[in-house]
């Protein structure tokens, strides 16, 4: 199960604010994805199951091309 830190709401969401980039701690393969410049980030390959990360991305990708369809 996820561990969530915070509940977070994005209104106005811009493609400006939103990054990848890899993080130096706690490891070298760890990955923020980040998605708001007030610091609401996903992060990725810290710890646990890689697999179920990449998963979870492929559903947010998913999840986020039928939501720009229907926006358009």
């Amino acid at each position: 199960m996820s561990r969530v830190h915070a509940g977070v709401t994005i209104r106005d969401p811009r493609a400006a604010e939103m990054s990848l980039r890899p993080h130096t701690e706690p490891g070298p393969d760890v990955l923020f994805l980040t998605l708001s410049h007030h610091h609401v980030w996903f992060s990725l390959g810290a710890e646990g199951d890689l697999e179920a990360e990449a998963a979870a991305m492929d559903r947010l990708a998913e999840l986020a091309s039928d939501a720009a369809a229907r926006l358009r």
